[in-house]
């Protein structure tokens, strides 16, 4: 008999350790996203999207109070952020970053549209670039960000759609798709530098431009500035203290076409990859900064793809599809380690501006 409840108890034994592994047979996978808030402008029916990047959750929308959004950036404090629009007479709006309320907003002088704005470093002014008038020469017009009010105006190219400036704010570099060049402005002196993106002397500005310098993102050392020239699916590369085009990269073509519209650009924190979107690729492109090698042309199944940008700690890139024609825009997450797509995220109409930031 002692043999015999000895052997049920041990059978019962194994069954209960047994019931209890198959409740929980693999740990938890841990969740490896990045931590921050990745902001999503709609432009077609004007709101912003913001998403927790940890969990890839929405955690907050609001209606812009401007129309058309296209572009968003932080000022270097991280107090304030604004929002520029892509209309006639555009506006740039102000928001306080911890709450996400509406602070103020200003319209610019007629027929300026406000591609982009950079922030000067001290968070006092704003430098905004002029994509309208295509062929004529237009201005970048600085803001007072207390005001809200333009102060000056410095030369620019034509059809001025992005620009950046270094983290220690001393130059500005904007994009002149037009005029097939670029403009260094030095906000210390409010002076402007031209720099031709093709370094041959003898090359001769056409309409349509011969390259199209669309988009530009400065790395992480203030040295260089990798511009998407549109029209020539290439990607140029700046020499900022040299003033000169030093290097250049071709971007895939469309399979068939002629043109994949290299749009807008992220540098990785380290500096070795840059990721860009292709309008007319569906795509997004990586290549190597060492070796100005393209290592990936990742499709994407929305079209337009346009603004994109790269989390702190390198990981992710994000990138932001309009959808034309389509109820919903979309963001795509690709992981730069193994350069593929892992997520996606449907968002609101006409996705064109998107950006990343810490928490």
């Amino acid at each position: 008999m002692k043999k015999i409840i000895l052997l049920v108890s041990l059978m019962l034994g194994i069954f209960i350790v047994s019931c209890g592994d198959d409740e929980n047979p693999v740990e938890p996978v841990p969740n490896n996203n990045p931590e921050g808030k990745l902001y999503i402008l709609n432009q077609g029916d004007s709101t912003m999207f913001i998403y927790d990047t940890k969990t890839r959750t929405r955690i907050d929308s609001i209606h812009t109070v401007v129309r058309n959004p296209h572009y968003i950036e932080f000022a270097p404090n991280g107090l304030n952020y604004y929002i520029t629009t892509l209309e006639p007479s555009g506006h740039v709006a102000k928001f306080e970053t911890a709450t996400n309320n509406f602070v103020d907003s200003s319209s610019i002088i007629a027929d300026v549209q406000p591609a982009a704005i950079a922030i000067t470093a001290d968070n006092q002014y704003g430098y905004l670039c002029n994509f309208s008038a295509p062929g004529s020469p237009s201005r970048m017009q600085k803001m007072d960000l207390n005001t809200m009010q333009i102060v000056d105006s410095l030369q620019g190219g034509a059809f001025c759609h992005d620009l950046k400036i270094t983290s220690d704010g001393s130059v500005v570099v904007m994009t002149n798709r037009d005029s097939d060049d670029l403009t260094l402005a030095y906000p210390d002196a409010d002076t402007v530098h031209f720099v031709d993106i093709d370094p041959d002397s003898n090359y001769v500005t056409t309409m349509p431009s011969k390259y199209g310098p669309f988009g530009v993102v400065i790395d992480h050392n203030d040295s260089l500035a990798y511009v998407s020239c549109m029209n020539a699916n290439q990607v140029r590369v700046l020499d900022i203290a040299a003033r000169t085009i030093v290097d250049s990269v071709d971007i895939p073509i469309v399979p068939g076409g002629t043109i994949s519209g290299p749009t807008l650009l992220a540098v990785t924190p380290d500096n070795s990859h840059v990721f860009l979107t292709t309008r007319d690729g569906n795509s997004v492109v990586a290549f190597e900064t060492s070796t100005m090698t393209v290592v990936a042309d990742i499709p994407l199944s929305a079209t337009q793809p346009f603004g994109i940008d790269v989390s702190a700690d390198g990981s992710q890139v994000y990138a932001a599809c309009v959808n034309l024609g389509q109820p919903n825009g979309m963001v795509y997450i690709i992981d730069v380690a193994t350069l593929t797509k892992i997520d996606s995220i449907t968002v609101g109409t006409q996705s064109f501006g998107l950006k990343y930031r810490e928490n």
